[in-house]
């Protein structure tokens, strides 16, 4: 509270009493946050600082559990996660990781992008799911990994494929997660937040893009970091999608969204 108020004591007696009490609350924490940056020194601290406030990277912390929803987590599961969001080691020691025998560092970041053993798919593959399900339920008639949309090719661009979504184009939605920790990838972290979903998206789009423009379909990567931050063509994608479903369900289209992050 000491800290609160010498924050708030720094606002000039000209601002404040224009100032709403959010008003005064948003730039204390704006202040904090500034603080709070200047005080870190490692750039492990400072991505990961960078990339909590990217949209939508703490929905999962604001979830009323309820498993109808899909808004659940096991308690080891929570207790994992807050860690590698606050930072703090998930590991006592580094080791060599016992799936893929490379090294691994006690804060997860190389457990967390591993490929062996099939825990990578699994994730990308839960949230494939999770936005079928939801366009399922709007009644959008969707279809998970369509086959044969690229003909001549093996490839199967659209995670799902939703009929007529995209100003009346069939339309290809993919996954990605990408970690923004990784140490090539830090000094972009820093600089520019959500830097490595960009990168994601752009990859994406120069693979496929270009072919399913060709057989008239739209094609729009969803990149998603690992501490939960969306690409912003990505949010526009999900919030549609949360809003189909409120008109679909007569829920209140603000709940379906929210839902919707959080689940994902």
């Amino acid at each position: 509270m000491a800290l609160l108020m010498q924050r708030a004591d720094e606002l000039s007696q000209e601002e404040l009493p224009e100032m709403t009490q959010k008003m005064i609350s948003f730039e204390i924490d704006k202040k904090l946050r500034i603080s709070l940056e200047q005080s870190l020194t490692i750039k492990r601290d400072k991505a990961r600082l960078a990339s909590l406030g990217l949209p939508y990277a703490g929905a999962w912390l604001n979830v009323i559990p309820s498993l109808v929803l899909g808004l659940h987590v096991r308690p080891q599961e929570f207790r994992y996660s807050v860690l590698y969001r606050l930072g703090a080691s998930i590991y006592s020691t580094n080791g060599v990781c016992p799936a893929c025998k490379k090294d691994s560092d006690r804060f997860g970041d190389h457990a967390i992008v591993c490929g062996s053993h099939g825990e990578r798919i699994a994730r990308h593959n839960q949230l494939r799911d999770a936005i079928y399900s939801v366009a399922a339920s709007s009644n959008l008639a969707p279809r998970k990994e369509e086959n044969a949309l690229l003909p001549g090719t093996s490839a199967r661009p659209a995670d799902v494929f939703i009929p007529h979504w995209t100003g009346g184009r069939d339309t290809a939605l993919d996954v990605t997660v990408v970690s923004p920790l990784l140490t090539d990838r830090l000094d972009n972290s820093i600089s520019t937040p959500g830097h490595t979903l960009t990168v994601a998206f752009n990859d994406k789009c120069r693979d496929y893009l270009e072919p399913c423009e060709r057989e008239g379909l739209s094609f729009i990567p969803l990149p998603v970091e690992t501490l939960g931050g969306w690409h912003d063509k990505a949010c526009d994608q999900i919030k549609k999608l949360a809003r189909a479903q409120a008109r679909s369900s007569g829920k209140e289209e603000g709940d379906a969204v929210r839902h919707l992050f959080q689940r994902l």
